[in-house]
Protein backbone atom coordinates (compact mmCIF):
# COMPACT_ATOMS: atom_id res chain seq x y z
CA UNK A 1 0.00 0.00 0.00
CA UNK A 2 1.39 3.40 -0.98
CA UNK A 3 1.10 6.44 1.27
CA UNK A 4 1.91 9.99 0.17
CA UNK A 5 3.15 12.06 3.11
CA UNK A 6 4.00 15.27 1.26
CA UNK A 7 4.38 16.85 -2.16
CA UNK A 8 7.59 18.28 -3.63
CA UNK A 9 10.00 20.94 -2.46
CA UNK A 10 9.95 22.83 -5.76
CA UNK A 11 6.30 23.80 -5.25
CA UNK A 12 6.58 24.36 -1.52
CA UNK A 13 4.58 21.22 -0.69
CA UNK A 14 7.41 19.10 0.71
CA UNK A 15 7.15 18.71 4.50
CA UNK A 16 10.19 20.28 6.20
CA UNK A 17 11.58 20.39 9.72
CA UNK A 18 12.81 23.97 9.20
CA UNK A 19 10.79 26.60 7.29
CA UNK A 20 11.07 27.37 3.59
CA UNK A 21 13.03 30.46 2.58
CA UNK A 22 9.68 31.95 1.55
CA UNK A 23 8.11 32.52 4.95
CA UNK A 24 4.58 32.29 3.52
CA UNK A 25 5.16 28.56 2.89
CA UNK A 26 6.03 27.77 6.49
CA UNK A 27 7.03 24.13 7.00
CA UNK A 28 4.94 22.81 4.11
CA UNK A 29 1.83 20.62 4.47
CA UNK A 30 1.49 17.29 6.26
CA UNK A 31 -1.03 15.07 4.53
CA UNK A 32 -1.68 13.09 7.73
CA UNK A 33 -1.28 13.71 11.42
CA UNK A 34 1.37 11.60 13.14
CA UNK A 35 -1.34 9.83 15.12
CA UNK A 36 -3.34 8.89 12.03
CA UNK A 37 -0.21 7.79 10.18
CA UNK A 38 0.84 5.61 13.12
CA UNK A 39 -2.61 4.03 13.11
CA UNK A 40 -2.58 3.32 9.36
CA UNK A 41 0.94 1.92 9.21
CA UNK A 42 0.45 -0.27 12.27
CA UNK A 43 -2.80 -1.65 10.86
CA UNK A 44 -1.35 -2.30 7.40
CA UNK A 45 1.75 -3.90 8.93
CA UNK A 46 -0.41 -6.19 11.08
CA UNK A 47 -2.20 -7.33 7.91
CA UNK A 48 1.12 -8.54 6.52
CA UNK A 49 1.19 -5.91 3.80
CA UNK A 50 4.13 -3.82 2.65
CA UNK A 51 4.00 -0.03 3.04
CA UNK A 52 5.58 2.14 0.35
CA UNK A 53 5.92 5.78 1.40
CA UNK A 54 6.42 8.89 -0.75
CA UNK A 55 8.55 11.13 1.48
CA UNK A 56 10.54 14.05 0.05
CA UNK A 57 11.03 16.53 2.89
CA UNK A 58 12.95 15.70 6.06
CA UNK A 59 9.80 16.09 8.17
CA UNK A 60 7.94 13.55 6.03
CA UNK A 61 10.85 11.14 6.33
CA UNK A 62 10.83 11.46 10.12
CA UNK A 63 7.07 10.99 10.29
CA UNK A 64 7.35 7.77 8.28
CA UNK A 65 10.19 6.44 10.42
CA UNK A 66 8.24 7.24 13.57
CA UNK A 67 5.24 5.38 12.17
CA UNK A 68 7.33 2.35 11.24
CA UNK A 69 8.83 2.36 14.73
CA UNK A 70 5.35 2.52 16.25
CA UNK A 71 4.27 -0.42 14.08
CA UNK A 72 7.23 -2.45 15.26
CA UNK A 73 6.40 -1.72 18.88
CA UNK A 74 2.79 -2.76 18.27
CA UNK A 75 3.32 -5.82 16.07
CA UNK A 76 6.88 -6.93 16.71
CA UNK A 77 9.45 -7.46 13.97
CA UNK A 78 7.81 -8.57 10.74
CA UNK A 79 9.21 -9.40 7.31
CA UNK A 80 7.06 -6.89 5.44
CA UNK A 81 10.09 -4.97 4.13
CA UNK A 82 8.61 -1.48 4.15
CA UNK A 83 10.36 1.24 2.21
CA UNK A 84 10.41 4.93 1.33
CA UNK A 85 11.07 6.65 -1.95
CA UNK A 86 12.57 10.01 -3.06
CA UNK A 87 14.22 11.07 0.25
CA UNK A 88 15.38 14.44 -1.01
CA UNK A 89 16.20 15.66 2.50
CA UNK A 90 16.93 13.55 5.59
CA UNK A 91 17.84 14.88 9.03
CA UNK A 92 21.22 13.60 10.23
CA UNK A 93 19.68 12.12 13.36
CA UNK A 94 17.32 10.01 11.24
CA UNK A 95 20.01 8.48 9.00
CA UNK A 96 20.73 5.40 11.17
CA UNK A 97 17.05 4.62 11.61
CA UNK A 98 16.76 3.13 8.13
CA UNK A 99 19.12 0.33 9.11
CA UNK A 100 17.76 0.00 12.63
CA UNK A 101 14.18 -0.40 11.42
CA UNK A 102 15.07 -2.26 8.17
CA UNK A 103 13.37 0.36 6.00
CA UNK A 104 14.47 0.38 2.37
CA UNK A 105 15.70 3.73 1.00
CA UNK A 106 14.72 4.06 -2.66
CA UNK A 107 16.64 6.94 -4.24
CA UNK A 108 16.32 8.35 -7.74
CA UNK A 109 20.08 8.78 -8.01
CA UNK A 110 19.81 10.33 -11.47
CA UNK A 111 18.54 13.42 -9.60
CA UNK A 112 21.59 13.60 -7.33
CA UNK A 113 23.56 16.19 -9.26
CA UNK A 114 23.14 19.99 -9.51
CA UNK A 115 20.93 20.25 -12.56
CA UNK A 116 18.93 23.34 -13.49
CA UNK A 117 16.06 22.32 -11.22
CA UNK A 118 18.33 22.13 -8.19
CA UNK A 119 20.04 25.42 -8.89
CA UNK A 120 17.07 27.41 -10.17
CA UNK A 121 14.23 25.97 -8.09
CA UNK A 122 15.53 24.36 -4.90
CA UNK A 123 17.98 27.05 -3.77
CA UNK A 124 15.31 29.78 -3.71
CA UNK A 125 13.03 27.40 -1.80
CA UNK A 126 15.35 25.96 0.86
CA UNK A 127 18.65 27.85 0.53
CA UNK A 128 22.06 26.68 -0.58
CA UNK A 129 23.00 24.72 2.55
CA UNK A 130 20.05 22.37 2.40
CA UNK A 131 20.20 22.12 -1.39
CA UNK A 132 23.75 20.77 -1.25
CA UNK A 133 22.67 18.19 1.34
CA UNK A 134 20.05 16.62 -0.92
CA UNK A 135 19.88 12.86 -1.65
CA UNK A 136 22.29 11.62 1.06
CA UNK A 137 23.07 8.21 -0.43
CA UNK A 138 26.39 7.59 1.27
CA UNK A 139 25.12 8.76 4.64
CA UNK A 140 22.22 6.28 4.59
CA UNK A 141 24.44 3.48 3.27
CA UNK A 142 27.24 4.11 5.78
CA UNK A 143 24.73 4.18 8.61
CA UNK A 144 23.59 0.68 7.72
CA UNK A 145 20.62 1.44 5.47
CA UNK A 146 19.69 -0.51 2.34
CA UNK A 147 19.70 1.63 -0.82
CA UNK A 148 17.43 0.79 -3.74
CA UNK A 149 17.87 2.18 -7.24
CA UNK A 150 14.73 3.80 -8.65
CA UNK A 151 13.87 5.95 -11.65
CA UNK A 152 10.42 7.50 -11.01
CA UNK A 153 9.85 6.85 -14.73
CA UNK A 154 8.45 8.49 -16.70
CA UNK A 155 9.48 11.65 -14.86
CA UNK A 156 13.09 10.86 -15.78
CA UNK A 157 14.97 8.15 -17.66
CA UNK A 158 14.77 4.62 -16.30
CA UNK A 159 18.23 3.77 -17.72
CA UNK A 160 20.05 2.44 -14.63
CA UNK A 161 23.49 3.15 -16.11
CA UNK A 162 22.82 6.89 -15.99
CA UNK A 163 21.68 6.66 -12.37
CA UNK A 164 24.59 4.41 -11.39
CA UNK A 165 27.06 6.92 -12.83
CA UNK A 166 25.51 9.83 -10.94
CA UNK A 167 25.49 7.86 -7.69
CA UNK A 168 29.25 7.56 -8.06
CA UNK A 169 30.12 10.99 -9.46
CA UNK A 170 27.28 13.27 -8.25
CA UNK A 171 27.82 15.21 -11.48
CA UNK A 172 25.96 15.76 -14.74
CA UNK A 173 26.16 12.39 -16.59
CA UNK A 174 25.46 13.98 -19.96
CA UNK A 175 28.26 16.57 -20.00
CA UNK A 176 30.51 15.08 -17.29
CA UNK A 177 31.08 18.64 -16.18
CA UNK A 178 29.74 21.17 -13.73
CA UNK A 179 29.46 21.28 -9.95
CA UNK A 180 29.29 18.21 -7.70
CA UNK A 181 26.29 17.74 -5.40
CA UNK A 182 28.18 17.08 -2.16
CA UNK A 183 31.06 14.74 -2.99
CA UNK A 184 30.83 13.24 0.52
CA UNK A 185 27.62 11.53 -0.61
CA UNK A 186 29.30 9.61 -3.42
CA UNK A 187 29.10 5.81 -3.23
CA UNK A 188 31.12 3.19 -5.08
CA UNK A 189 30.13 1.09 -8.07
CA UNK A 190 29.50 -2.08 -6.09
CA UNK A 191 27.03 -0.22 -3.88
CA UNK A 192 25.15 1.12 -6.89
CA UNK A 193 25.01 -2.29 -8.57
CA UNK A 194 23.60 -3.78 -5.36
CA UNK A 195 21.01 -0.99 -5.34
CA UNK A 196 19.80 -2.08 -8.78
CA UNK A 197 19.98 -5.83 -8.23
CA UNK A 198 19.97 -7.68 -4.91
CA UNK A 199 18.60 -4.79 -2.83
CA UNK A 200 15.62 -4.31 -5.12
CA UNK A 201 15.00 -8.05 -5.09
CA UNK A 202 15.11 -8.03 -1.28
CA UNK A 203 12.55 -5.23 -1.12
CA UNK A 204 10.23 -7.22 -3.41
CA UNK A 205 10.79 -10.39 -1.32
CA UNK A 206 12.36 -12.05 -4.35
CA UNK A 207 15.99 -12.20 -3.22
CA UNK A 208 15.73 -15.97 -2.85
CA UNK A 209 15.09 -16.38 -6.60
CA UNK A 210 16.67 -13.34 -8.29
CA UNK A 211 18.86 -10.29 -7.73
CA UNK A 212 22.21 -12.07 -7.95
CA UNK A 213 23.88 -14.57 -10.25
CA UNK A 214 24.22 -17.86 -8.36
CA UNK A 215 23.07 -21.48 -8.57
CA UNK A 216 19.41 -21.98 -7.79
CA UNK A 217 18.27 -18.52 -8.86
CA UNK A 218 16.55 -17.50 -12.07
CA UNK A 219 18.88 -16.34 -14.81
CA UNK A 220 17.48 -12.80 -15.03
CA UNK A 221 20.42 -10.75 -16.26
CA UNK A 222 21.86 -8.44 -18.84
CA UNK A 223 25.19 -8.62 -20.62
CA UNK A 224 26.91 -5.26 -21.15
CA UNK A 225 29.39 -4.42 -23.86
CA UNK A 226 31.99 -3.34 -21.30
CA UNK A 227 33.05 -4.28 -17.78
CA UNK A 228 31.85 -1.40 -15.60
CA UNK A 229 34.58 -2.07 -13.03
CA UNK A 230 37.22 -1.36 -15.67
CA UNK A 231 35.73 1.96 -16.76
CA UNK A 232 36.28 5.51 -15.67
CA UNK A 233 33.09 6.28 -13.70
CA UNK A 234 32.22 9.01 -16.20
CA UNK A 235 32.04 6.38 -18.97
CA UNK A 236 29.52 4.10 -17.23
CA UNK A 237 26.49 5.67 -18.91
CA UNK A 238 28.12 5.10 -22.32
CA UNK A 239 27.96 1.33 -21.86
CA UNK A 240 25.00 -0.52 -23.36
CA UNK A 241 23.18 -3.84 -23.17
CA UNK A 242 24.12 -6.47 -25.75
CA UNK A 243 21.88 -9.25 -24.45
CA UNK A 244 19.03 -9.69 -21.97
CA UNK A 245 18.01 -13.00 -20.42
CA UNK A 246 14.78 -13.57 -18.55
CA UNK A 247 14.54 -16.81 -16.59
CA UNK A 248 17.31 -18.20 -18.75
CA UNK A 249 15.69 -17.27 -22.07
CA UNK A 250 17.26 -14.73 -24.41
CA UNK A 251 14.62 -12.04 -24.90
CA UNK A 252 16.86 -9.39 -26.45
CA UNK A 253 19.94 -9.55 -28.66
CA UNK A 254 21.55 -6.36 -29.90
CA UNK A 255 22.12 -6.29 -33.63
CA UNK A 256 25.78 -5.46 -34.34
Amino acid sequence: MKIYLDGVIESGTGALLEPYADESLGLGPRYYSQEKLNEYVSRIDAMGLQVHVHAIGDAAVRMALDAFETAREANGVTDNRHHMTHLQLISKQDLPRFGELDIGASFQTLWAYPDAAALDLDIPMIGEERTWQMYPLASVHNAGGRINGASDYYVTSMNPLLAIEVGITRQDPYSNEGPILNEDERVDLATMIDAYTINGAYTMKLDDVQGSIEPGKRADLVVLNRNLFELDPYEISDAYVTMTLFDGRTVYQRAE
